[in-house]
């Protein structure tokens, strides 16, 4: 497993002992720019990645967009397509740290992943040695037991399914709960309202593999979406209940109700535990938190490249 290593240079060191003071000199050698490519690949979205120049972790310079690179797009080893830098649409991306914003193109393709495949991406350029990352787009996984609770309460609509957990790899999920619903109804000056909503809505839950962002509702989780680790149940079969409140709409005003289901690859496990040990350790400096390296799977580069198995589990229709 290679991993990004951040540079720790300290120019001058003081050694002070009494009224006796030692200052010594230390040689940084400069750093040498690599490729950078960071992309996620989705099987619900066509390809996209970012590709920059590296800089130093301590340099004074921000990282830079690379716009006249190569990139090739490889599917279990075969040429899928060319990837190409779409100028019409420029991003502003935070830096960590001092929250500077950098000026980004994606690369693109019209090619959309599919499950159970592994995608490769090279990258070539004149100025720096070529990098290549994979990843493996995770198979599906069967969500099983769903029930749907809608007489219990008046105000909520309960929904309760599990999935077993492959004991073989850590997992990450995510899940959110999307939904098209009409309603026709008299106001209260007789008029006839037609109202309706389609997307995300909000999932209350109290499921301890769930962030806890909300400690005044009863419940531990409340988002329209919700990222979380197979940390309490790796290698078992998960149970997850969620409660939706009613708020505008009843179950029977809804045509489609569905989850997004999706999983992560593997190498994104490992790859957002070292980013949030490095959040968690401070920004580096002199005077600063703990460095912490961050993993990476670009041979010859840095940056990242992972993939997500996103599926659709309708329960309504």
């Amino acid at each position: 497993m290679k991993k990004i290593k951040q540079l720790i240079i300290l120019s001058i060191l003081i050694i002070s002992c009494g009224d006796m003071e030692t200052v010594i000199d230390l040689d940084i050698p400069p750093h040498d720019p690599v490729l950078v490519l960071n992309g996620r690949l989705d099987t619900d979205t066509s390809v996209k990645v970012l590709i920059s120049r590296s800089v130093g972790a301590f340099d004074t310079a921000s990282p830079q967009m690379v716009n006249n690179a190569n990139a090739l797009l490889f599917e279990d080893n075969l040429f899928i397509d060319s990837l190409e830098i779409d100028l019409a649409n420029t991003i502003f991306p935070y830096v960590q740290g001092d929250w500077s914003q950098i000026a980004m193109n994606y690369y693109k393709s019209d090619y959309i992943p599919i499950k159970d495949k592994t995608y490769k991406i090279e990258v070539t350029h004149p100025n720096f040695n070529n990098i290549s990352g994979s990843t493996y787009v995770p198979n599906d996984i069967i969500l099983k037991n769903i029930t749907i609770d809608t007489t219990s309460n008046d105000d909520r609509i309960n929904f309760q399914f599990s999935f077993d957990d492959n004991i073989n790899q850590q997992n990450y999920y995510a899940l959110a709960l999307n939904v098209a619903c009409n309603k026709s109804y008299y106001d209260e000056y007789g008029y006839l309202e037609n109202y309706s909503y389609r997307g995300l809505v909000n999932m209350s839950s109290n499921d301890p593999s769930f962030p806890v962002n909300d400690i005044f509702s009863g419940y531990t989780f409340v988002d329209d979406e919700v990222i979380f680790s197979d940390a309490l149940f790796n290698g078992q079969e998960k149970n997850i209940s969620i409660d939706l409140f009613y708020e505008d709409f009843q179950f029977g005003d809804c045509d489609t109700i569905n989850f997004e289901f999706s999983t992560f690859s593997n190498d994104a496990y490992v790859y957002y535990n070292s980013l949030d040990n490095q959040r968690e350790g401070g920004i580096s400096g002199i005077f600063g938190g703990e460095v912490v390296p961050v993993y990476t799977n670009i041979t010859n580069g840095l940056g990242m490249l992972i993939s997500r198995n996103v599926q659709k589990v309708y329960v309504k229709p």
